[in-house]
This record gives C-alpha cells, structure tokens and sequence, in this order.
C-alpha cells in the first residue's frame, strides 16, 4: 500500500520554477490512476503521485503535496498542512467540495478535468 509515482517531471536547473505536488488519492483505483495521469499530461512539470485512500494521512505526511484530490479529507491536522483540497463526492454526478488556503470553500457540480487544472493553476499562483 502506499501511494505510487506516475510519473516525475524533467529536472530543471537551478532557480527553475518551483514544481506543484499533487496528491490523488481517490477511489476506485481505476479512477485514481486515470485521474492522475490525465492531470500529469495536461499539466507535465507537476508531480503527481497516487495513494489508497486509506493511507491518506501517511502520504500528505511523506510526500507534503500542496494539492490532495480524494474523496475524504481526513484529520482537521492533516487538513491544515496542505493549502488546497478537492474533495470528490459519488452520487449521481461528481460533485466536489474545492477548499484553497485563505478561501471559503466552494461546492463544484459535476467537477470535470478543465476545473480541475484551473484548481491546479490556482494553487501555484498561490504557492509561487
């Protein structure tokens, strides 16, 4: 268990922008891996790693992403040692509770992938 590299970045020289990480640890694993690896293609300096949700706590730990993507947010502690959240709701559709450090979260209805790369845009102009 644990979470798996789906793929690292390019290495950049010195004083190279720094790079986003993200977390998804989103179940079925089916739509973890595809998740992943579509914001890893969109958005290629990133570094975006998997992880069961169940070992969440564990991998914000050891990996200090800057953006989780899952269905549950964890520890209020865990919560504050990451800027930004998405939290994916299964019902009919994929709706989405989107919290970014210094905001009011917001409820997304049928998050898609172009709302999510603007999250991840959102969160390195907040960052860098």
């Amino acid at each position: 268990k644990g979470y798996h590299l789906v793929c690292s970045p390019p290495s950049y020289g010195r004083g190279s922008k720094q790079l986003v990480r993200i977390l998804v640890a989103t179940a079925p694993l089916s739509y973890r891996e595809a998740l992943a690896f579509s914001l890893q293609s969109q958005r290629p300096r990133a570094e975006v790693r998997i992880a069961y949700p169940d070992c969440l706590n564990q991998e914000v730990e050891s990996f200090r992403p800057h953006l989780v993507v899952c269905n549950d947010t964890g520890p209020e502690q865990v919560r504050r040692s990451v800027p930004c959240w998405v939290t994916i709701w299964f019902h009919d559709s994929l709706d989405a509770t989107i919290s970014v450090t210094g905001q009011d979260p917001r409820l997304v209805q049928d998050i898609g992938t172009d709302q999510l790369l603007a999250i991840i845009d959102e969160t390195e102009r907040l960052l860098f």
